[in-house]
């Protein structure tokens, strides 16, 4: 039987019903998504659809749905319909961060809807509009490039859409009404007439095209200034530190930063002075459980789990699973078991979760029960050739060969070794 490749300790994605269906509309599918969207969007639209989830990554999910929608919309040049979408993302983004614990500053969803956003707003003529959003994501000073070029293309939009007409009247001005202008200077006039002239040759060559290279190069030069002076977050957590010693927050953040970098004694040894002054700081907690999980400090990576659950931490499935998992390494298959059970009822639709009580069905012989979670983790993962291998091995172990050599042969064709290993070595 092929072992877990480790805990989930990140935050990945989690399969609900409905995120499942979404997820096999072709990416780049947009009338489907379209279609889609206007199925469901008496769920969409409702407040209530997101208000009391089970965990953050539920309300991830369905961000994430109504953004892709969003996409949909703005790629099909209904820029309106776009526009409502995404603020509407990112009004329930400011009204549920601090509930989920997402970082506005680095929060994918967020940022994107708002360049999405700002993008429909341009295309709609409301540069004013557009610029105010992509100001909100250059705020968090971790702006890419082209969000940084859509922001001087917006700030400059109006000077860059006239230029050339302002060129074009001023010239023709000049030429025909010099005398106007100096009627006592002929010489003057004639000034006027040549700049007047010099003009026109130069709106032949597209002003606004000039100057939108121009201030592309200066703001890109800029940017990389700007780039090079940013300085890493394990720097700016640090510096905040030595300003004060009992800064909780930036002892966390710093050590989930080492966490993140799988320093995980220096995350540890932050993570601890930041919660002897705050014990109930939920990252903090969460993060060291990681790392005493990750530095085999099992029994302690209980104790956190358990002070997580006790204080209704926003991602209790995750919680419990990891708990499990935990209780699987000691070997307390039935408190492991217990886990995973709870971790699979707030989180039905999750194959990694589905993916380890399966795991510890098998290696406690209880086969029949591990087929039925492992039919559907391929279910929702048709190509997930870990679980056909064990699933094959399961079939086996029951005499199903038949069964155990058609998922063998299935994990075969995407490359996995463990089958191709079956295979060989009980001669089918």
């Amino acid at each position: 039987m092929e072992g877990k490749t480790d805990i989930n300790i990140k935050f990945r994605m989690i399969r609900t019903e409905l995120y499942y269906d979404f997820r096999l509309i072709v990416l780049e599918d947009y009338s489907e998504k379209i279609k889609f969207y206007e199925k469901y969007s008496s769920v969409f639209e409702k407040s209530e659809s997101f208000e009391n989830l089970n965990s953050r990554a539920e309300f991830i999910r369905h961000i994430h749905i109504v953004y892709q929608c969003g996409v949909a919309y703005n790629k099909t040049e209904d820029y309106k319909k776009a526009t409502v979408i995404f603020e509407r993302i990112i009004k329930l983004i400011e009204q549920n961060h601090e509930n989920y614990r997402l970082d506005l500053n680095n929060e994918f969803y967020y940022i994107n809807s708002l360049f999405e956003k700002a993008q429909a707003l341009y295309y709609l003529k409301k540069y004013k509009d557009s610029e105010k959003n992509l100001k909100t994501i250059m705020d968090t000073g971790f702006a890419n490039l082209v969000q940084s070029n859509w922001y001087m293309y917006a700030k400059y939009a109006f000077l860059l859409k006239h230029i050339n007409g302002i060129i074009l009247i001023i010239g023709v001005y000049m030429i025909l009404f010099s005398n106007l202008i100096f009627p006592n200077s002929r010489t003057l006039n004639i000034n006027v007439n040549i700049i007047g002239v010099l003009l026109m040759i130069f709106y032949l060559f597209d002003p606004s095209k000039i100057l939108s290279r121009l201030l592309r190069k200066i703001h890109i030069i800029e940017f990389n200034k700007n780039l090079e002076n940013r300085i890493d977050s394990i720097t700016y957590y640090s510096e905040k530190i030595k300003e004060n010693l009992n800064d909780y927050v930036s002892l966390i953040e710093r050590g989930i930063e080492y966490n993140l970098e799988d320093k995980y004694e220096l995350s540890l040894a932050d993570l601890n002075a930041g919660l002897v002054i705050n014990p109930t700081n939920l990252d903090g907690l969460y993060y060291r459980a990681i790392c005493f999980q990750r530095l085999k400090i099992f029994d302690k990576a209980i104790v956190d789990y358990s002070a997580l659950i006790e204080l209704k931490y926003s991602d209790l499935a995750e919680i419990y699973n990891n708990r499990g998992y935990t209780y699987e390494i000691l070997e307390k298959y039935e408190s492991a078991l217990k886990d995973y059970d709870k971790s699979i009822e707030l989180e039905p639709y999750c194959s990694d979760y589905l993916f380890n009580r399966a795991y510890l069905y098998q290696s406690i012989e209880r086969y029949s029960e591990a087929i039925n979670d492992y039919n559907l983790v391929i279910l929702y993962e048709p190509e997930n050739a870990q679980a056909l291998t064990n699933r094959g091995e399961a079939y086996y172990t029951l005499g199903n060969k038949d069964k155990a050599h058609t998922d063998f042969l299935k994990a075969q064709e995407f490359g996995y070794e463990d089958a191709i290993e079956n295979l060989k070595k009980l001669e089918f």
